[in-house]
């Protein structure tokens, strides 16, 4: 049900465009954490954008590449020449996608842990907004809730990406279809975060997006809504994988 040398395959095609956006996240986080002009926008412009926007591109651009793009081109009956089952070539696929997303969290995360060390900041001042009724500095353990709830709504993002790629089998309609995705869910979001600072009406645009599981602000004020949020684009990945594994294993392919 896996295979190691189309996962090795799946590394070699996607490590620059990997490594880039991981670079770029990374060193946004940084910045945003370390300097002191940049820290009051840690949370409304990096945790509140960036974590979603990058890795959703990242998973709309290889999720199609992974699937729908070989078919489209024909490598895709070259994989299945070989003995393994599409079942195998669909999961290894899934496993890289979301193995991906881990690491590219996992090294932004530990960067952030490591400058938080060297220079901690308040939960106000992360949050734009001295005035809050907020005591104590930014902890580890915050930093780690925020990254895995932003970290399950992308995994949700790509998932559906995916679902799409094993559905067509030609790589417009793939990309067309999972770009509208992405991007409504990103424009949702970017226009709830401005109605969550006061512009009027724009906060009902959450209701658009699945970005609006991601809570961050229920990890700041010690409260566990972020977890049971988690419930809901955990089941939305399970459901679009799932779908996309059963139409990839029937559909006819041009092979």
């Amino acid at each position: 049900m896996f295979s190691l040398p189309l996962f090795k395959q799946s590394v070699k095609s996607n490590w620059v465009l990997w490594t880039a956006i991981t670079s770029v996240m990374s060193v946004l986080c940084v910045q945003f954490a370390a300097l002191e002009m940049t820290q009051p926008l840690l949370f409304i412009i990096f945790y509140g954008m960036m974590t979603t926007i990058l890795p959703s591109i990242y998973a709309l651009v290889t999720a199609n590449k992974l699937i729908a793009n070989q078919v489209d081109r024909g490598s895709m009956a070259y994989v299945l020449s070989t003995p393994i089952k599409r079942s195998a070539v669909n999961i290894t696929q899934s496993v890289f996608l979301i193995g991906s997303l881990a690491a590219m969290f996992g090294i932004e995360t530990l960067l952030h842990l490591a400058v938080n060390a060297a220079k901690p900041i308040t939960i106000a001042t992360a949050l734009g907004n001295s005035e809050l009724p907020l005591q104590g500095n930014l902890t580890a353990k915050m930093i780690v809730q925020v990254n895995l709830s932003a970290f399950v709504v992308c995994i949700a993002i790509a998932a559906v990406c995916f679902m799409f790629s094993d559905i067509f089998n030609s790589a417009k309609y793939a990309i067309g279809l999972s770009g509208t995705f992405v991007g409504v869910n990103i424009l949702a979001n970017m226009l709830s975060m401005f109605g969550s600072l006061g512009v009027g009406g724009l906060d009902k645009f959450k209701y658009l997006t699945i970005c609006s599981f991601y809570d961050y602000q229920s990890v700041l004020f010690s409260e566990n809504n972020w977890i049971t949020k988690m419930i809901y684009p955990a089941a939305i990945a399970i459901v679009a994988l799932t779908i996309g594994l059963v139409v990839f294993k029937k559909k006819d392919l041009p092979l």
